[in-house]
């Protein structure tokens, strides 16, 4: 039960950042072509990767065995890699498709391939991430309670 709450709570709080993080990134790409980008854009990725590093980080920490750990940041990360993958791929399928008209010709269900290709591959790399994370945080804590 304690590690099914915990990747509940990780989830949404992964897919919250992401979904955060998408809605700028849908805005920034609205703009291309109009004028410089803002680094504002930069700055938020790196706050929201930052923020989901902790989650994991945090998530490893609260649970504190290794196997349960790697097995729940593997959970949370195919969880949120495809609910938040998922999301991001919606707020920006509009924007990528205005950008790749203005510059080629492509056929309809080309975007949305790539988009299937972008959640997969997030899928993949949370769950990848996840695990390792995770298990960073239940070492972090054993090292921190063995100074104590």
């Amino acid at each position: 039960m304690k590690r099914a709450v915990a990747i509940a709570l990780a989830s949404g709080a992964l897919v919250v950042i992401g979904t955060l993080e998408a809605g700028e990134s849908a805005r920034q790409l609205a703009d291309v072509g109009r004028g410089p980008l803002a680094p504002a854009g930069a700055g938020i990725t790196a706050v929201g990767f930052a923020a989901s590093c902790l989650v994991y980080l945090a998530l490893g920490w609260w649970l504190g065995d290794d196997r349960a750990a790697i097995r729940a940041g593997v959970l949370t990360g195919l969880v949120s890699g495809a609910v938040g993958g998922t999301i991001r791929a919606l707020l920006i399928a509009d924007s990528l498709r205005g950008i790749v008209a203005r510059y080629a010709a492509v056929p309809d269900w080309f975007i949305t391939a790539t988009l299937g290709v972008f959640v997969v591959l997030a899928v993949l790399l949370s769950a990848a991430g996840g695990a390792a994370l995770a298990f960073a945080g239940v070492r972090l804590s054993r090292a921190r309670s063995a100074r104590v």
